[in-house]
């Protein structure tokens, strides 16, 4: 059963996660909420890095909800909402793919990033789910950014409307949500491997600012990623972030 989701919808806000994290005493933590606003004053991604987020022109948008502290892997629900977004990106006419761990690129440019956070309520989590991603901006503002970035209205030519492609993201997510809940990564495996880049090439890998060499090897099947290092050891990491 597809779960009901409460809207908050924002004409500015700081971050959509950091007032999921200011605010969800006010929510029904048994239900999902989902935070969106027209722009971010303080837009984030991960490891603090700044989320451009003009008015107006792209999706900023955090769920909320609260999950049990045992079986679930954390890490797993980032690359969950990645498979989500690139279903949403996929029905639109595009070839998404994924960097590990929850980078969402369209020719080889990131179009989406998702970033999770918590709060320790005790017996539970909340859960800080946001994502950004980059709808009718166009090329002149994704220039600036420092990284290759694209969107929807540069990669189809077309402008996007946002409410509806946030309706169709939320049944996309809560189906997929659903069935990790029943069955875990296992049935997601497949897909997320299958979109992943990078496969076999030579990468940077930094783990807690540490930089570790070798070839990105496979996708564990528990959503961790292996590293074939020069002596031909498997390293498994399950955090931190490719640098080419």
């Amino acid at each position: 059963m597809v779960e009901k989701v409460t809207d908050i919808h924002l004409d500015s806000v700081d971050s959509t996660n950091t007032y999921a994290k200011t605010n969800y005493h006010h929510f029904d933590l048994n239900g999902f909420t989902r935070i969106t606003a027209d722009e971010q004053t303080k837009g984030r991604g991960r490891f603090n890095r700044s989320w451009v987020s003009p008015k107006g022109l792209n999706i900023y948008l955090t769920y909320f909800f609260t999950s049990s502290k045992s079986p679930m892997d954390l890490n797993n629900l980032a690359q969950i909402l990645c498979l989500s977004i690139t279903k949403l990106l996929d029905k639109e006419g595009l070839k998404p793919q994924i960097k590990w761990p929850n980078d969402v690129l369209v020719n080889q440019k990131k179009i989406a990033g998702i970033l999770c956070e918590t709060i320790d309520l005790h017996e539970k989590f909340g859960v800080i789910l946001g994502a950004g991603i980059n709808i009718n901006m166009p090329k002149e503002m994704l220039d600036q950014i420092d990284q290759p970035a694209t969107s929807l209205l540069v990669e189809t030519g077309n402008a996007h409307d946002r409410a509806s492609l946030i309706t169709a993201l939320d049944a996309f997510f809560l189906e997929d949500y659903a069935l990790y809940k029943r069955e875990g990564f296992k049935p997601f495996y497949v897909s997320y491997d299958a979109l992943l880049t990078h496969k076999g090439m030579p990468i940077t890998f930094i783990q807690n600012g540490t930089p570790i060499s070798g070839t990105l090897h496979s996708l564990n099947p528990d959503g961790r990623l292996n590293l074939l290092l020069p002596n031909g050891e498997i390293k498994t990491l399950s955090s931190g972030e490719i640098k080419q």
